[in-house]
């Protein structure tokens, strides 16, 4: 005996068989659209889209965007924390004394100019490019644990690192008491540390290069120049050197000396040799054997101060004048190298002192210190900020909407 054939279940009962959820996930998989228009979140939501158009107009446009500002900055925003560190830069020499009223218009001390140096090099990027090379600040810029809005773009270039590195760092100079403040952001509070502290090392590095650098200019050049006068000196004493070698004399002015007293004793042999000859030519013959004698002895005495002259006094290169004439400008120039380099090795204790009191140091007076609440962003401030500047764009659109209308008209 045959069994009676059962008949298939239509729609309807197919659907009742389903549960609600059941039901709900089959409809989003058919028409995903028509799911969210008969969704009551929906529904619900442009219900209370049209109450508020209806109530305030455009205005509700500013509403909304307060209402997404406020959950952003009490909610989304990643907290930033703040670190500072105060300094000063002096010289080791430095003795300045402060130009009041009208003698300080115009004037910038050497601690002022460095401070602004300083104050450059931290805003500049080399130093950004220098704390990434150090801790990685890109990196903890970009981290994906920060909001899309606060973080640094993971394709961002060294140009926008260095643009977001300048947005998170304030350094302000007090031209009254030349102190320096620098005050660096960063997502936590250890790392918000680390940066102030790095920072801090690298811009001691900095000045402290600067300083060295310049003495060490200085010296250098001094050092080379002594170096230079030494050398001639040596030259020119190895020039009077070979001089006295050559001419076998070791001082020409004395050997001058001692023929002029040989020339002034033969003039005055000679003059009196010729006194006794007329003595004697007064008592005796011209012909007598001793005053042939005495006019040899005459003769004799002549041609020595005749060859002594000649030694001292001649056109001849070897002649003792023109001896001593090299000489003294031999000797003028070896003397005057060594004043020169007596003068230059003063010169260089003189720069060596100058270049020490030039050395630049970096003294902290506020030690960087981790924060314990967060200071970035400004949440109320930012708030407030944005909902009058929406408020303001509002209320010059309407004018402008107004203007536009009245003309039409």
């Amino acid at each position: 005996m045959s069994q009676p054939n059962k008949q298939a279940p239509t729609v309807k009962e197919a659907n009742k068989q389903l549960s609600p959820l059941q039901r709900k996930v089959r409809k989003l998989k058919r028409d995903p659209k028509q799911f969210v228009i008969d969704s009551k979140a929906y529904v619900g939501t442009r219900k209370a889209a049209y109450i508020a158009w209806a109530k305030f107009g455009s205005f509700a446009l500013v509403l909304l965007a307060s209402i997404l500002v406020v959950g952003y900055y009490t909610i989304v925003a990643s907290p930033r924390y703040a670190t500072s560190t105060q300094f000063v830069v002096k010289e080791a020499g430095s003795n300045e004394a402060a130009l009041m009223g009208i003698a300080a218009l115009g004037t910038t001390s050497s601690a002022m100019r460095d401070a602004l140096i300083i104050k450059e090099y931290v805003e500049s990027r080399e130093m950004a490019v220098s704390l990434d090379n150090a801790i990685e600040l890109k990196a903890h810029y970009q981290n994906s644990q920060w909001d899309a809005l606060s973080r640094l773009s993971d394709s961002a270039t060294v140009e926008d690192y260095v643009e977001f590195y300048k947005k998170h760092i304030s350094v302000r100079h007090d031209e009254l008491s030349d102190i320096v403040h620098i005050e660096v952001q960063a997502f936590t509070p250890e790392y918000s540390l680390l940066l102030g502290q790095t920072l801090l090392e690298k811009s001691e590095q900095f000045i402290n290069a600067l300083g060295d650098k310049m003495a060490r200019e200085q010296l250098a050049y001094a050092q080379k120049e002594v170096e230079r006068l030494y050398t001639n000196m040596k030259n020119q004493q190895q020039q009077l050197v070979h001089f006295q070698n050559n001419n076998e004399l070791y001082n020409p002015e004395q050997q001058g000396s001692a023929m002029l007293a040989a020339i002034g004793n033969l003039q005055g042999n000679i003059i009196t040799a010729q006194a006794k000859l007329k003595e004697m030519l007064a008592v005796m013959r011209d012909d007598a054997a001793e005053v042939k004698s005495q006019r040899i002895l005459i003769k004799s005495l002549q041609q020595q101060l005749n060859e002594e002259q000649s030694k001292l006094t001649s056109d001849d290169q070897k002649s003792l004048n023109q001896i001593t004439a090299n000489f003294q400008e031999i000797k003028l120039n070896t003397e005057l190298s060594t004043g020169l380099y007596q003068a230059g090795l003063s010169s260089m204790e003189v720069v060596r002192a100058d270049a020490y009191r030039k050395l630049k140091h970096l003294l902290i007076v506020q030690h960087p210190a981790q924060p314990e609440t967060d200071q970035y962003p400004r949440r109320i401030y930012s708030i407030f900020t944005w909902f009058v500047s929406l408020l303001i764009v509002y209320l010059l659109g309407r004018l402008i909407w107004a203007i536009v209308k009245e003309h039409k008209e």
